[in-house]
């Protein structure tokens, strides 16, 4: 099976709550995210977590998963 990895920029909020999970689940969206997505892209989502995310909560971090390919 092929696999495709997706990167979530994410806040200091969210990354904890992910870390509670044991990291294996991302929490519902926090009230002040507009949408949920992971991108496809490494350089993408380093520009978002560094341009929105410090902007609004002071830290950015990107996360990675891989995720199987449906046929």
């Amino acid at each position: 099976m092929e696999t495709v990895t997706l990167w979530r920029p994410t806040g200091p909020k969210e990354l904890a709550l992910v870390e509670a999970s044991g990291w294996r689940a991302w929490p519902p969206r926090l009230p002040d995210q507009p949408i949920f997505y992971p991108v496809l892209n490494e350089d993408y989502a380093t520009r978002i977590a560094r341009d929105w995310n410090v902007k609004h909560s002071g830290a950015g971090f990107v996360t990675a998963a891989e995720g199987l390919i449906a046929s």
